[in-house]
């Protein structure tokens, strides 16, 4: 059996809302705005909570493996924020769960090392198409390929708020992967070749469950590393002097887009 049979209609023994209703025993299963910031980088809740006045709308966010507390932002109806997990099993978890609970449309703010031949640490990358080098997604879609991005808005609104906020802003095709230690010099030659300048590992992922969702989604990524393009060039490492200051910047300025977003 393949791992995606679309012959196979039979029931998941682990369903989302079941596991969700298993949460709350004999009340109401809550629900949340139709609108959700995922964050897939660690300092994204964080810096929500130092920068605007936070309040608790879930302790928890039930799912199977997201634990991840959920945040609204005071005054702000309509939208709300979590922390994604980590790789791909996890943010699907987390879009599964999201679904159940309300969410219609979801803006992912991530992080992504570029392979490109112009890429800078600091670049923001909106990619309109996703290459899918993840298992998850293969239990979802048969040939998933190139993950397409379905964003509620025209992809150039958000562009032009980061460029207006000095960011170099691309459009590029971007691939996720599973496997961090096999990204070897000839697999970022064959991602070039398809259109591809950065790598993550989440995207495909919440955007293949996302549009077999019909959730409306964005996906933010912010070149965190430069890969070397040839094993001649200096060697990986990750960053730069100032990195973390550019990404309280990256996160606040992504959390800004979100809430004028919200209020239009």
């Amino acid at each position: 059996m393949p791992w995606f049979d679309p012959k196979d209609q039979s029931r998941p023994i682990i369903e989302p809302r079941k596991q969700i209703e298993s949460k709350y025993p004999g009340t109401k299963v809550p629900v949340l705005p139709e609108k959700a910031v995922v964050f897939c980088l660690g300092k994204g809740i964080p810096v929500l909570k130092e920068t605007y006045p936070c309040y608790q709308i879930m302790e928890h966010l039930p799912g199977f493996i997201t634990r991840a507390e959920v945040l609204g932002i005071e005054n702000v109806p309509g939208i709300c924020f979590l922390h994604g997990g980590r790789g791909a099993p996890q943010v699907a978890c987390t879009v599964e769960t999201l679904r159940v609970l309300g969410v219609k449309e979801i803006l992912m703010v991530g992080l992504c090392g570029g392979f490109g031949e112009n890429q800078s640490v600091g670049d923001i990358l909106l990619p309109e198409k996703i290459w899918c080098e993840e298992g998850t997604s293969l239990h979802y879609v048969e040939l998933p390929g190139f993950a397409r991005v379905t964003p509620s808005s025209p992809i150039e609104g958000i562009a032009s708020f980061f460029r207006e906020k000095g960011y170099q802003v691309g459009h590029n095709a971007t691939v996720t992967t599973d496997a961090v230690y096999r990204q070897t010099f000839g697999k970022e030659r064959f991602w070039r070749q398809l259109g591809c300048v950065g790598v993550d590992m989440e995207a495909s992922a919440l955007v293949n469950l996302c549009n077999i969702y019909k959730i409306r989604n964005t996906v933010v990524l912010m070149v965190s590393d430069r890969h070397p393009l040839n094993e001649n060039d200096p060697v990986w490492e990750w960053g730069s002097v100032n990195f973390g200051d550019m990404a309280v910047r990256f996160i606040q300025d992504c959390v800004e887009y979100a809430l004028k977003a919200v209020k239009k």
